[in-house]
């Protein structure tokens, strides 16, 4: 796909550490998250639920890491590199939203792309994705301080997009933190 493509492009190529992180632990991990969740809420087969739980646990793990390593620094940087993080997470987010839309196959296929992307927009299962995945990654942002730093700009963009609500979902330390938990609760079960 090539929004994917050129995201992992931009991600890999810079030369900035926290960027690579920003982009890795915290926007495709979070895409990694929210596609595991929407696979988890989309299937009644209960051994595939406990092994997509299971990964799910380790994605929240790589983005929780993520977050903890870039929050101090992230303090430390002025106000034009904490822009320039807030363009590249915005940026992300909506690749990867488009990531899902097709393009490449309407396009392919002679039907108009821009017409065809407005319709799946409105799916159930679209709005559905789009909400677990602005779920991870607007909360996150928020913990990394990059929402509303400098004159908010990450904000008002969120706010733009329609995903702003998601600002005070669980962030994925604290979603981490419950799959541990239960999976703790789990193997007592079994032990009892």
């Amino acid at each position: 796909n090539a929004h994917l493509k050129m995201l992992l492009d931009d991600i890999i190529e810079d030369s900035r550490w926290d960027m690579t992180y920003l982009g890795m632990q915290i926007m495709v991990e979070g895409l990694a998250l929210a596609a595991f969740g929407f696979m988890h809420q989309m299937t009644d087969e209960p051994l595939l639920k406990q092994l997509l739980r299971y990964v799910m646990s380790d994605e929240a793990r790589h983005v929780a890491f993520g977050v903890l390593s870039l929050q101090e620094y992230y303090q430390e940087l002025t106000l034009a590199e904490i822009r320039e993080r807030q363009e590249f997470a915005f940026e992300a987010a909506v690749r990867m939203r488009d990531r899902f839309m097709q393009q490449e196959v309407w396009e392919r296929m002679g039907v108009p792309v821009k017409e065809a992307v407005q319709l799946m927009m409105l799916t159930p299962d679209q709005k559905m994705f789009q909400a677990m995945l602005f779920s991870k990654i607007v909360p996150n942002c928020k913990k990394l301080g990059l929402l509303d730093a400098g004159d908010g700009w990450l904000r008002t963009k969120f706010t733009e997009l329609g995903v702003i609500a998601f600002e005070d979902w669980v962030d994925t330390g604290e979603e981490y933190e419950n799959f541990a938990l239960t999976e703790l609760e789990a193997r007592a079960q079994q032990i009892a």
